[in-house]
């Protein structure tokens, strides 16, 4: 239900939280981001490039919390998410820039949505072009038009998770991420969990941020690979969870099936990049099957 209010929300009532690992190329960016905000939370995930000591020196009004190991991006957010005292929440990757106009437009947005549990703003990429922030849950047949921003304020089943203010209580009282999710796939279930728990899931096109977009790492071999691996896992864990489990074997078969022959293709042509996608694909797809294989109740 939509409610008349005044602006009187501001951005001292938001705790901007990000999640770093192996983030010390974009601190010098992301300092220049969070600089006009107050209250600033960085959890870093055991990184070894020094992200967490660059974080303080750039950020000193920021607290970084170092984790000893990388837990995956849900798990971190949710212990970040145990420290916020303040009513919102930004959870906002290492690349990603925001202005406290923008911010404040966000929460404006909360404050007429009683109902609504986070807001999504549009974010732009380097070269001017939207970045799909909104669509109907994964599950659900894609359009096969492009993708187009909205005219207003609006519901969706799935807000991009690299930018989403929320309403600190409606986190909590969903139980934060499902840590099942390493990385990837944790908004898709976040935002669904939200919506059935009754809180809405809002898109505001007014509100404006920018994203590069696979900067928040460092790109060496293993985030190369560990990054399409842990998108079919994730991916297969939220068909099981929405579509149930012969769904989720479906997936894997294929996946199986065509990663091999693919590999095997791109590597002859010398294509690394896709090289090693299928190459983490296929391993994922494998090991997903066997951890759901022997985690599944043996009959007596």
């Amino acid at each position: 239900m939509k409610v008349p209010v005044k602006r009187s929300y501001l951005v001292d009532q938001v705790t901007i939280i990000c999640v770093t690992y192996q983030s010390r190329a974009v601190v010098e960016s992301l300092a220049a981001t969070l600089q006009p905000f107050p209250h600033v939370l960085i959890i870093d995930n055991g990184s070894s490039d020094g992200s967490a000591s660059a974080a303080r020196a750039a950020i000193p009004h920021a607290r970084v919390i170092e984790r000893s190991g990388n837990g995956g991006f849900g798990k971190a957010n949710n212990e970040a998410m145990a420290e916020v005292q303040t009513p919102f929440a930004l959870l906002l990757n290492p690349d990603c820039e925001i202005k406290p106009d923008a911010l404040q437009i966000l929460l404006d947005v909360l404050c007429r949505y009683p109902s609504a549990g986070i807001v999504a703003p549009q974010s732009w990429r380097a070269d001017h072009k939207p970045q799909k922030c909104f669509r109907p849950a994964f599950y659900e047949p894609r359009l096969k038009t492009p993708y187009q921003v909205a005219d207003g304020t609006c519901s969706a089943q799935w807000l991009n998770g690299c930018c989403l203010l929320a309403r600190t209580q409606a986190f909590r009282d969903v139980g934060g991420f499902d840590e099942n999710f390493f990385l990837f796939y944790e908004d898709d279930d976040l935002c669904l969990r939200m919506l059935k728990a009754g809180f809405e899931c809002l898109f505001e096109p007014s509100a404006n941020a920018r994203h590069t977009g696979g900067a928040s790492s460092a790109p060496t071999l293993k985030v190369s690979f560990m990054k399409p691996f842990h998108y079919v896992r994730s991916r297969h864990l939220a068909i099981r969870k929405y579509q149930g489990s012969a769904a989720g074997w479906r997936y894997l078969l294929k996946i199986m099936l065509v990663a091999a022959p693919a590999a095997l293709i791109y590597g002859v042509l010398l294509r690394r990049r896709h090289f090693i996608k299928w190459v983490a694909w296929g391993s994922s797809a494998v090991s997903s099957a066997l951890l759901f294989e022997s985690s599944r109740p043996r009959r007596p």
